[in-house]
């Protein structure tokens, strides 16, 4: 190794036993690979008992084509973790790995080598690798360092299923094994989450699929998983895990930080009382906001809010949603058609009334202007609710809305190219006066499933409030049709640094027989068709099905 070296002297009366440093050896303590056994990608650099500061970390690439990973590393996270922390090594390979560092008041430099194992994820019949196959198609100037979280679910999970053959109720049942890693912009693995260390469809607290990937400020990773919520660091270190607060259950697909450093999670009820007396698990339908100590500050209850009984766009879901009986007429009043329901079954399934999934929140966002939230309601559509619970705003077709909601459905204005959004996933806003919505088009203009012929899109809406109008100014992905259609799951977001609109369709061909996807990750400048950045992601697993993807900035990590 290339480093400063000491000529060790062992010191009188030591242990016949201890380690004497050999000459040449680095001045640093011990290499501990995988140090929180959650990513096996990562290390630590031990200091030895040192005092070092101001240190620097590049993991050299992999041949020609590999991209070398560059950090600098705080004091803060020096004192942490004891040690420099090393992220993005490859799997299965002797990594070279430079580190420098200020000790004594010289700058040291040493070289590392430091073998990672191969990934080791759970295995389904038919499968082929342990992850997709990420294929570069095009990086732009600038993009070459980008590192992408994929965020991919696996429903036919291997072993014991108990939950499923004796379902607790509500959503609890929706368990999936999350397969969760982080490519550079050549394809290349760098970091994956263990998801043996935290998943067990065995158990009530570690069942349901990690969802809802979100780097904070702080460059920690939170994720919700069933019954449970967390924040992590890059290296696996847990900052905490917690069980969702016990008038609530059934996390899936969002957690979000505010501004106001507190997070909203999307869950459903584990005891809820309808207006017609019966007590049922809700679906999909709640909105809670805690503090970084995990306590409830307040919760948006959908089912207060919005119409839990419109179903137009449930009939094209591709299954039978459960409907008022046949020559029931639906009311405006709630609780008219829970008492015209009859004894209608209750679970996780399309269906409307409370109790059913008529609702499907799958992404929140803030409005720190006017302290309000942006619902994605995958059922029913795009969603302003304020602190007072009341509706600002539905970006949503006006079909089979009731009566005291219509007044907030925005009219298009020069709406020659003007689409609503359907069975969309993510509403967040850019921070330039719009909103972007990933459009899946599964059920457009409330048409029956079709296997061929769809488009999805990226979706720019500039909205006046005070008008009650909404301008689309933007989109991405309609001319690409069948070969970028993603009917379930996916993302776009605005990315400031560098004017981008990053974009995963990331559910592409999992209609198909196969069920093997070729999904596609893009980055496409803001306001024009021009791709700067293309990913195929090539699934190896049958059923496996891409639920988001982000950008991952090492700049907030350490």
């Amino acid at each position: 190794m290339n480093a400063k070296t000491e000529t060790p002297v062992l010191p009188e009366g030591a242990c016949l036993t201890a380690k004497v440093p050999e000459r040449g050896e680095a001045l640093l303590g011990d290499v501990v690979v995988n140090p929180y056994r959650l990513a096996p990608l990562t290390a630590i650099i031990r200091d030895g008992g040192r005092s070092l500061s101001n240190a620097h970390v590049r993991v050299l690439g992999r041949g020609e084509r590999g991209v070398d990973i560059t950090y600098e590393v705080s004091d803060r996270s020096l004192w942490t973790y004891g040690g420099i922390p090393v992220f993005g090594l490859y799997p299965d390979h002797v990594n070279q790995v430079e580190v420098t560092y200020k000790l004594d008041g010289e700058r040291v430099r040493e070289q590392y080598q430091i073998y990672a194992p191969a990934v080791r994820l759970p295995v389904v019949a038919r499968q082929t690798a342990a992850l997709p196959e990420v294929e570069p198609i095009k990086v732009a100037a600038g993009f070459e360092k980008r590192l992408y979280l994929f965020n991919h679910l696996q429903g036919d999970i291997p072993g014991g299923r108990a939950f499923k053959w004796n379902a607790l109720g509500g959503a609890a049942e929706w368990d999936q094994v999350g397969n969760n890693w982080i490519a550079d912009s050549n394809g290349d693995v760098r970091w994956y989450l263990d998801i043996e260390q935290i998943h067990d469809s065995n158990r009530r607290d570690s069942l349901g699929g990690t969802m809802g990937f979100q780097q904070t400020r702080d460059g920690k990773l939170i994720w919700g998983q069933g019954q449970t919520y967390s924040k992590y660091d890059l290296l696996g270190r847990r900052i905490w895990q917690r069980s969702l607060p016990d008038k609530f259950a059934d996390f899936s697909h969002e957690i979000r930080e505010t501004t106001n450093g507190t997070y909203l999670l999307r869950v459903g009820t584990s005891d809820y009382r309808r207006p017609d007396g019966k007590r049922v698990r809700s679906i999909r339908d709640h909105i809670i906001e805690v503090n970084e100590a995990g306590d409830v500050l307040d919760f948006w209850d959908l089912n207060q809010i919005l119409d839990p009984y419109r179903g137009d766009l449930l009939e094209t879901l591709g299954k039978a949603a459960i409907q008022l009986p046949p020559g029931v007429q639906k009311q405006d009043e709630r609780l008219a058609n829970e008492l015209a329901e009859g004894d209608l079954p209750f679970g996780d399934t399309p269906g409307v009334g409370t109790g059913r999934n008529w609702a499907h929140v799958n992404a929140i966002d803030y409005d720190a202007d006017d302290d309000s939230i942006i619902v994605s309601a995958r059922h029913q559509g795009v969603v302003k609710i304020g602190r007072d619970k009341q509706v600002k705003w539905i970006l949503a077709s006006p079909q089979g809305w009731p009566e005291r909601l219509r007044d907030k459905v925005l009219t298009p204005v020069a709406s020659e190219n003007f689409d609503w959004s359907w069975t969309q996933h993510t509403a967040w806003l850019t921070g330039k006066g719009t909103l972007t919505v990933f459009d899946n088009g599964w059920g457009r203009d409330f048409a029956p499933t079709k296997l061929a012929g769809n488009y999805s899109r990226a979706v720019e809406y500039r909205i006046d409030e005070g008008k009650g109008t909404v301008e689309q100014v933007w989109e991405y992905g309609k001319e690409r049709g069948d070969e970028w259609y993603s009917p379930v799951t996916s993302v776009v977001a605005y990315r400031p640094e560098t004017d981008t609109q990053f974009i995963y369709s990331a559910s592409v061909n999992f209609l198909t027989p196969e069920k093997l996807t070729t999904t596609v990750l893009n980055e496409v400048r803001r306001g024009t068709q021009e791709v700067l950045v293309e990913l195929k992601v090539h699934s190896r697993q049958p059923g496996s099905v891409g639920y988001r993807a982000l950008v991952i900035d090492l700049a907030k990590a350490f």
